[in-house]
């Protein structure tokens, strides 16, 4: 035992497919038992991550058990630090995933994070970390390294729809214009379409994600933007992590078809008490029906009816989702450095980083 009484656990790593391959049912097993896991810290999405993004990447995924109980996972890996030869320590996952995190079963939070950082501290494989991500309630915010330089600077706003127990609970909090245009565009698409509402199965997946892709796509192309599926290997990766999730029973691909043609997407995960709006298709020709308002009132609807009290809109600060809410949560980035002499290096990327970041947002957003 340690001074205190906490446990001493018994920390190992993973740096190769094999043993990734070897962890799966322990991985499952751990994030099914951790209340602040989201489905970014899944097997299923980190594996399908690797298949896809996983090229040039060394794999360092640390492992903590007691005694023979896995009770904690750091899926971690290392790539260079833009032109240095520093190795940078990042989550696996980085750049899809909109929550990152360590996994730690109920009771053992503290200690694992603590046994992290004592790892990262004792090796000598990184010299910058850059954790990104870390949402509200995670287990690393959580829990702030003692014995590294460190320092947490605030991402990108999360909005997300605390939910009633029932729908018109649900109607009620919204504003008056919301509600308005709920009831208005549902009827007004029935009068002239024969409206189906639902979600991909394993029967329609494939044919649903491409609706998905290229209804997402034309309206960023009309832009001269790529769009977030704008790439084969992204559009493979969701392909392959979208047929994993929903093997588990996640995956809510909702669809909303007019007279038998899907016309509008809505890309979601329901894990745990919520359900996560990822990314979104509709027909631009068809913009004047507010398809974007029907169907992702169906999706909060059946969040409702699952039980869920969460309807999450990931990261970013896109106007159409503070129409649907105005509450939202602040994610961090977490950069860290084995070296003090790192630090002002550090600082001045991270502001450049920043600067670069939102003025392409605010070019985007001019090109709407």
């Amino acid at each position: 035992m340690k001074a205190g009484g906490q446990e001493e656990l018994q920390v190992s790593t993973v740096t190769d497919r094999a043993g990734l391959e070897a962890l799966a049912d322990e991985w499952r097993g751990l994030a099914d038992q951790c209340p602040t896991a989201t489905v970014f810290q899944t097997y299923e999405w980190n594996a399908a991550w690797l298949r896809h993004f996983g090229g040039g990447k060394r794999l360092h995924i640390v492992t903590f058990r007691d005694g023979d109980t896995m009770v904690g996972l750091a899926p971690l890996m290392t790539t260079f630090w833009y032109l240095s030869l520093w190795r940078k320590l990042s989550f696996v996952g980085h750049g899809a995933s909109d929550y990152l995190d360590i996994l730690a079963a109920p009771g053992h939070e503290s200690t694992v994070a603590d046994a992290l950082y004592a790892h990262l501290k004792s090796w000598a494989g990184w010299q910058i970390a850059d954790l990104q991500q870390l949402r509200e309630g995670s287990l690393l915010r959580a829990h702030p390294p003692q014995s590294l330089y460190s320092y947490d600077a605030l991402q990108e706003p999360c909005p997300y729809l605390p939910l009633a127990a029932d729908w018109p609970g649900v109607l009620a909090g919204f504003g008056k214009k919301t509600r308005y245009n709920i009831g208005y565009y549902g009827r007004s698409l029935e009068k002239i379409h024969e409206v189906d509402f639902g979600w991909a199965n394993d029967d329609d997946l494939d044919d649903e994600m491409a609706n998905l892709f290229e209804l997402h796509q034309r309206r960023w192309n009309k832009r001269w933007l790529p769009g977030v599926f704008g790439g084969k290997r992204t559009q493979a990766f969701h392909v392959d992590v979208a047929r994993a999730l929903l093997g588990r029973g996640w995956l809510r691909l909702f669809y909303l078809r007019l007279d038998g043609s899907t016309e509008a997407c809505l890309y979601c995960f329901s894990y745990g008490h919520r359900i996560c709006y990822y990314q979104g298709g509709f027909e631009p020709t068809l913009a004047k029906l507010s398809l974007g308002t029907v169907l992702t009132a169906r999706a909060i609807e059946t969040a409702v009816d699952e039980g869920k009290s969460v309807f999450d809109f990931l990261r970013g600060d896109e106007p159409y989702k503070a129409k649907w809410t105005g509450d939202n949560r602040r994610n961090a980035r977490r950069l860290m450095a084995k070296s003090i002499l790192l630090a002002p290096l550090l600082n001045l990327v991270q502001g450049i980083e920043d600067a670069v970041e939102t003025r392409a947002k605010a070019f985007a957003r001019k090109l709407k």
